[in-house]
């Protein structure tokens, strides 16, 4: 380690406070998550409660008999078989619907993930597999130098952990100001404290907690990955210039840094992308089952005006189309990065706004081609042919140029 004096010691201990205050122990971030050649990236936005199938792109089978208040006037058709909600999935940009692929997925669960439930339902089938974690799975064999292959956006409650796979754990970020300073990402401070110093002097605090960490394994190990991430993004290079202005303008926040909603997760999304390189970005919506839309009138599933409403921002929701539409308008044909975005939710909701067996997930990328891959049927059932959930991770990662099958065979024809 290289002698640090006093006055370089307490700014890298600042600089690594302001660091650690980002992700679970904080804080965050770094670099060039991508190896060589074009970087890809994963932003994994899930829905908590229910994803209506018109929204994942198969609408059109919902317009005989009216299901969901769904008319031939207020369905679009994208192309390549994808239709959708005109009022809202239908507002994405001209690029996105070109390159909209509609997975469907049959995972044989019609249950919530909720505290009480937290081995079972629908988030756990889609993002775990036993002891095991899609996301930190397919961030850790996507390679690449980020020291955070894998980041989260929302709550991140007990029952919602994802495991880590092969070194690589979900670093929860809080704050985008702080993120970007940590990454080094903004404009140039010269008052900032010098990145190598600071990244010894983390990694001093470490050595000196070693025995602590030793002899709680378990309950300090998130520390222990927030040190380790810490210490890799101090002695990385600062990337190109991210300043919090462009983003807080770009997404609407008002100059606010928290990330306590949707705006702020895709504009958390983006920061992590090109100032974090980060491989994986899940973005979690509204806590658990906030997409949970029962209501029935006259007969009709209600489900598909609540989930328009939440879109929209109609009511008392926030509006989520416009951070999604400026999400896919800057980020999605990026001349030098593969982003590709995959928005699901529990699963469908069926005719009377119940639970389906199976979710449509709607899967966006410039490499990504228009069409629909086992659709649910007009009673949003799913055939018995529909493959699981590692086939639609293996879809993904066609779409991110993954090399090998490291979720298995591919039966989705997205790329």
């Amino acid at each position: 380690m290289k002698n640090l004096s006093r006055r370089g010691l307490l700014k890298g201990f600042a600089g690594a406070a302001g660091l650690m205050a980002g992700s679970r122990l904080g804080g965050p971030l770094l670099r060039n998550a991508w190896a060589a050649g074009e970087p890809s990236h994963l932003v994994f936005i899930y829905l908590p409660g229910g994803f209506n199938a018109a929204l994942g792109g198969v609408a059109a089978p919902f317009v005989t008999g009216n299901k969901f208040g769904l008319t031939s006037t207020n369905i679009m058709t994208v192309g390549s078989g994808v239709t959708t909600d005109k009022a809202t999935m239908g507002t994405l940009p001209a690029f996105a619907q070109q390159h909209w692929f509609s997975v469907g997925t049959r995972h044989g669960v019609s249950s919530h993930t909720t505290p009480d439930n937290s081995n079972g339902g629908g988030e756990r089938a889609l993002t775990r597999k036993g002891t095991t974690s899609y996301l930190t799975r397919l961030a850790s064999v996507m390679g690449g130098d980020s020291a955070l292959k894998a980041v989260h956006l929302g709550d991140y409650p007990a029952y919602r952990t994802q495991p880590a796979t092969g070194g690589v754990s979900l670093q929860r970020i809080s704050d985008l100001g702080t993120a970007i300073k940590a990454l080094g990402a903004g404009a140039a401070d010269p008052n900032a404290p010098d990145r190598a110093i600071a990244g010894d002097g983390v990694a001093a605090a470490q050595a000196i907690s070693k025995q602590q960490i030793d002899a709680n394994a378990e309950s300090l190990l998130s520390v222990n990955e927030a040190y380790d991430a810490s210490i890799a993004t101090f002695r990385k290079p600062a990337p190109k210039p991210v300043t919090f202005s462009e983003i807080s303008t770009a997404y609407g926040l008002g100059g606010a840094t928290g990330v306590t909603g949707f705006a702020s997760q895709l504009a958390g999304a983006e920061v992590m992308i090109r100032a974090a390189g980060s491989n994986v970005v899940s973005v979690f919506d509204s806590g658990f089952v906030g997409w949970d839309f029962h209501q029935v009138s006259g007969g009709v599933s209600q489900n598909m005006i609540f989930s328009r409403n939440r879109l929209l921002g109609a009511g008392s929701f926030d509006d989520r189309m416009t951070p999604l539409k400026a999400f896919m308008s800057r980020m999605l044909n990026l001349p030098d990065r593969n982003v590709v975005v995959a928005i699901t939710g529990d699963f469908v909701r069926v005719p009377n706004g119940d639970h389906g067996d199976g979710v449509m997930t709607a899967v966006f990328g410039k490499y990504v081609k228009q069409g629909v891959s086992f659709a649910c049927d007009g009673n949003a059932r799913f055939s018995g042919a529909t493959p699981g959930v590692d086939a639609l991770w293996a879809g993904l990662a066609a779409a991110l140029k993954v090399p090998g099958n490291p979720f298995g065979a591919n039966p989705h024809a997205l790329v």
